[in-house]
């Protein structure tokens, strides 16, 4: 009997323990698919930044190239919207107009061919804002600041070229106040002089110095997530299939067990029906012999009943015989 009990009470010590282990772990599962979770989160962040650091990069390079293009349409046609788009695209990168929605995309081509914005204008805010809010690095600032440097540097050239084209010089105080007849072969040696290039140079030079400094640190902190990210999946895999296995072994452990107690039961039910059957015929036995019994009884009662009223009569009669001898 004692034996019987302690197996009962391990199975279930056992089967107590597995259920803990797999609580902790479905416990520790969860836990790690909120880091997980999280650890996406901070992944499409940082690919965000990558994305946006792009486009402020961008767009300092676009506004140069466009600067660029207008100053030198304006120098050879001398058309007056050429030179107003010329100074909104300044004046947009500096913050002093509202700056349009989705700038990065075509704008300027759009403007010049319909004379109409192709999107709405959104905040005033200059790139140099923009910068700061996105969170560059002090190295990377640095290197936008000197390209942006370099930038309005270049627009003083085109300044002088363009007024070059409507007959006004520079009175020596930067203002341009001389008048004087046209110079477009001035204006245009200005805008494709080897000088200029230089400058141009000068400005692209940094841009491309922030390109590769941001994308190693941006690709670095991208990396960094996706690694810690195929780290919690193989993590999470791991212990989901610990978890699956488990239960697998349990469920085949407690099929047996279960096996075994429909087998003993049976056995057990199939030796109560024996011992009743056993029981039953050995009751009949018992009945049948008592009945036989109680019928020997009987018959041994009346011989005996028998003898006896046989032994009075001779007795009687020996009695009346002697009566008989007497007279």
């Amino acid at each position: 009997m004692e034996n019987n009990v302690k197996p009962k009470k391990s199975l279930k010590k056992s089967f107590s323990i597995i259920l803990g282990i797999q609580l902790i772990l479905i416990l520790v599962l969860g836990i790690l698919i909120i880091f997980l979770y999280q650890n996406q989160n901070k992944l499409a962040k940082s690919r965000d930044t990558q994305y946006e650091s792009y486009r402020l990069a961008d767009q300092l390079r676009q506004s140069s190239d466009d600067l660029t293009r207008l100053a030198r349409v304006y120098v050879a046609t001398g058309n007056p919207e050429f030179e107003r788009e010329y100074w909104a695209v300044l004046d947009i990168r500096n913050g002093k107009i509202p700056r349009p929605l989705d700038y990065d995309n075509i704008y300027w081509d759009f403007v010049s061919a319909t004379g109409q914005k192709p999107r709405p204008d959104g905040e005033a805010i200059s790139l140099h804002d923009l910068m700061v809010k996105e969170g560059f690095t002090k190295e990377e600032f640095d290197k936008l600041a000197l390209a942006q440097k370099n930038s309005d540097g270049l627009v003083k050239a085109e300044t002088i070229a363009m007024n070059a084209v409507k007959g006004l010089f520079d009175d020596g105080n930067g203002n341009f106040t001389v008048e004087k007849a046209p110079d477009p072969v001035m204006a245009n040696d200005l805008m494709n002089n080897e000088s200029y290039f230089k400058t141009k140079a000068e400005i692209m030079k940094p841009i491309n110095d922030f390109y590769l400094m941001f994308e190693k640190r941006t690709n670095e902190a991208v990396a960094k997530y996706l690694q810690i990210s195929k780290n919690l999946f193989y993590i999470i895999i791991t212990i989901s299939m610990t978890i699956l296995v488990i239960s697998l072994l349990s469920f085949i452990v407690l099929r047996q067990q279960i096996g075994q107690r429909e087998t003993a039961e049976n056995q057990l039910n199939a030796l109560n029906i024996d011992l009743e059957q056993r029981v039953k015929e050995r009751t009949e036995t018992a009945e049948k012999s008592e009945a036989k019994t109680k019928e020997t009884l009987q018959e041994a009662e009346k011989l005996n009943k028998f003898m006896v009223d046989r032994e009075l009569k001779m007795i009687e009669l020996k009695k009346e015989i002697e009566i008989l001898k007497q007279k």
